[in-house]
């Protein structure tokens, strides 16, 4: 079965992590008024760096969020736990992962859809390597009783973590934690049994919440507006990157067509003729400075938690 291509708006926020080179200084001018979309004052910005990538950019809000190392520090310390417990009620566990996941380069890469002139003159929408089929590993087949020990309940269709899987049955004459061995790991790392690790909803939220408010914000409208301009004049319709992006006759094939190459081609030269990278850039930046400070004290305590983790999963042998 051939593997359906993932739309660049998913390709956008990218995993831990995004795309491409410089110019020269452009204004976006300054705005004091309303956000309509969460009723903020919109963030001011002076001045936009010109931008043809933003592979090399970064976001504040990533201080809050786990580097692809740290996640996987977590992810080993993680499966070193739960074989240690597995052990201790005489059972042997291998964690089994998915191999081939695509990972943008940074969290910026897609965040503005494509950027690199060379990549997409042939991949189009689907950037080199998010073809590749995920391989999913086989199911570990396991006993009931190394089932039990592992999730802490014997019913395949309760998510380990859940208020089902609350454990307590005699294995090999020592009693399962709550949420098994899986409990158990999470919450020797700093993390409930239901929580596991991931980014904390508030960081999850500023993030998006960034985008959305940029992406609606009226100078970056403004340059979508001279962008569009610039690709109707290559002969293509559409109102910004994204929707050009996330066009639904990309999805029907595997690896791009001509037209999709030359859509994408000529979406990459607009974004640098009008510097849509560095106004956008610049104003999401902008917004989530505004957000990190309305958020300081969740965000405080998100980072003393990581810290933690990242403490934890240190010490684990």
């Amino acid at each position: 079965m051939r593997r359906r291509p993932l739309p660049l708006s998913l390709i956008a926020f990218g995993g831990i992590a995004t795309v491409l080179a410089v110019a020269g200084c452009g204004s976006t001018g300054s705005d004091s008024s309303k956000d309509s979309a969460g009723g903020d004052s919109v963030p001011k910005v002076a001045t936009a760096p010109k931008l043809a990538s933003t592979t090399d950019k970064s976001l504040p809000i990533e201080a809050y969020m786990y580097t692809k190392e740290q996640t996987d520090q977590l992810n080993n310390a993680v499966v070193t736990l739960r074989q240690n417990c597995m052990r201790g009620f005489g059972f042997t566990y291998e964690d089994q992962k998915a191999q081939g996941m695509f990972q943008p380069k940074s969290i910026t890469q897609f965040r503005y859809g494509m950027t690199d002139a060379d990549d997409v003159a042939v991949h189009g929408y689907k950037p080199a390597g998010s073809e590749k089929k995920v391989v999913k590993p086989a199911p570990v087949k396991l006993s009931p009783a190394a089932t039990t020990a592992l999730t802490g309940t014997e019913d395949a269709n309760v998510k380990p973590g859940s208020t089902e899987a609350k454990g307590g049955q005699d294995i090999n004459g020592k009693k399962v934690p709550a949420g098994g061995c899986i409990g158990e790991a999470n919450r020797k790392l700093g993390a409930s049994s239901a929580q596991g690790f991931g980014d904390a909803p508030v960081v999850v939220k500023v993030n998006t919440d960034s985008w959305a408010k940029s992406y609606n914000d009226k100078r970056v409208r403004a340059v979508f507006t001279k962008w569009s301009a610039c690709m109707k004049q290559k002969g293509y319709a559409y109102a910004d990157p994204m929707k050009a992006g996330d066009d639904p006759q990309w999805q029907k094939t595997t690896t791009a067509t001509p037209r999709e190459q030359q859509v994408a081609s000529a979406d990459v030269a607009c974004k640098q003729k009008n510097n849509v990278l560095g106004v956008w850039y610049s104003v999401d930046v902008a917004y989530q400075k505004q957000m990190i400070e309305q958020n300081a004290e969740a965000l405080g305590d998100v980072k003393k938690r990581l810290d933690k983790q990242l403490k934890l999963a240190a010490d684990v042998a």
